[in-house]
């Protein structure tokens, strides 16, 4: 089993529960696909989940740099959207809350990776 702070996954029953996002229990089997992407602060929880993404890119000025969420989508075999939201709070792109949140997002990607090579 692995516990993060936004997910817990547990290979040995099949399952992953999410603490921040779409919140529940589901079956790791039904996973279709994942990523890793960066949600619009304004949108969290308004609209369906990572429909509004930021994509990353150097802005001219910081002020108008649109605060988003680090998050890991998922598509379910269903074709339902869960989200998995692994920032907390809104950060900036590429400040240094981002790239923690993005490195957490990264480790739970692997977790799922490893899970689904066997």
């Amino acid at each position: 089993m692995k516990e993060f702070r936004s997910i817990v996954i547990d290979a040995d029953s099949n399952t992953y529960t999410i603490k921040d996002g779409t919140q529940g229990e589901y079956k790791l089997s039904e996973i279709k696909k994942y990523s890793i992407l960066n949600e619009h602060a304004n949108y969290r929880g308004k609209a369906e989940p990572f429909l509004h993404q930021v994509l990353g890119g150097a802005s001219s000025f910081i002020a108008v740099e649109p605060k988003l969420y680090v998050g890991i989508k998922i598509t379910t075999t269903a074709n339902e959207t869960l989200a998995v939201y692994i920032s907390e709070n809104p950060v900036l792109f590429n400040s240094d809350l981002y790239m923690e949140d993005k490195k957490e997002a990264e480790r739970v990607k692997a977790v799922f990776d490893e899970f689904f090579k066997k």
